[in-house]
């Protein structure tokens, strides 16, 4: 069976992507699928965890494995080809900020992978995007599943400059020497999609489905964002944290700006260090560039 491993990354449109290819696996039929995201979750993004004392160490670790390999069989007994799309796989948005880098775990996550992954056809997609609207999405996903905090509190000290794009393929690389690894940028997805697509699922463009509006989370709105901001100062994270989302409901809409953190000197090297790992990520060997 040949596995395609779509990686994301994050506020990439990867929820997008996959919907849209899940309704091609209905064209492909028996010849490739996109399984559910619930199910790769519950079954392979695990094994990209370390394990931990509390769930018993190696032992979970090794059933963790056991599950997705047997999952990937019965896979292999029902379809040539499988796409595998999770944006956690790589790493969680959370922990970008945690450890102020992009994907800082990655190659531990991938070999982890690996493991269960030997002995498949393997090819593995990742898109990437300009750091300033990567990182102020990132930061507003990240405020959905986790305890309140003010963006420049989060982001101070975010180490672009040693680690960028290029330095998350090569831990991918490392990780799957052998696999065949694609990239793209997130910008250039409209134009991108049917050929990423055909090549996924051996579909010609006038046999794909409808594509439908790409329609990205809506982020949070500037005022929104001083708000729970001056909440944050005055009585603490927690209530900061619980109000967040009414916060967000009610202060959004098409009228208000949305969050902008940058300033002109900032955007300005975020443009610049877009620029360099786009350069250098296309002179990685054994990488193909699309677009």
């Amino acid at each position: 069976m040949r596995i395609d491993l779509h990686l994301g990354a994050h506020k990439t449109a990867t929820t997008y992507l996959r919907h849209y290819w899940a309704a091609c696996s209905q064209v492909a039929g028996a010849t490739a699928m996109c399984p559910p995201l619930n199910e790769v979750r519950a079954q392979l993004t695990p094994v990209c965890n370390p394990p931990s004392v509390k769930s018993a160490g190696p032992a979970e670790g090794e059933r963790r494995r056991q599950r997705a390999v047997d999952w990937l069989g019965d896979w292999g007994r029902r379809v040539p080809s499988l796409v595998l799309s999770d944006e956690n796989l790589i790493g969680s948005s959370e922990r970008l900020f945690a450890q102020r880098a992009l994907y800082a775990s990655a190659q531990a996550r991938m070999e982890r992978l690996a493991e269960v992954l030997k002995g498949y056809e393997l090819r593995i997609w990742l898109s990437v995007r300009e750091y300033g609207s990567f990182l102020r999405s990132a930061y507003c996903e990240t405020l959905r599943h986790g305890p309140y905090r003010p963006f420049r509190e989060a982001y101070d000290h975010f180490d672009l400059a040693s680690r960028g794009w290029e330095y998350v393929a090569r831990d991918v690389q490392q990780a799957f020497p052998a696999a065949k690894l694609v990239c793209w940028r997130y910008e250039s997805l409209d134009e991108l999609r049917a050929p990423i697509t055909s090549a996924l699922f051996g579909i010609r463009r006038a046999a794909m489905p409808p594509v439908g509006d790409r329609r990205d989370r809506q982020s949070l709105s500037n005022l929104a964002v001083e708000l729970l901001d001056d909440i944050y100062r005055r009585v603490g994270a927690d209530d900061a944290t619980r109000v967040r989302p009414s916060v967000e409901r009610v202060i959004s809409g098409d009228g208000l700006s949305p969050f902008e953190p940058w300033r002109e000197a900032e955007r300005q090297q975020f443009k610049t260090a877009y620029e360099q790992s786009l350069v250098a990520l296309q002179a990685l060997p054994g990488i193909s560039w699309l677009g």
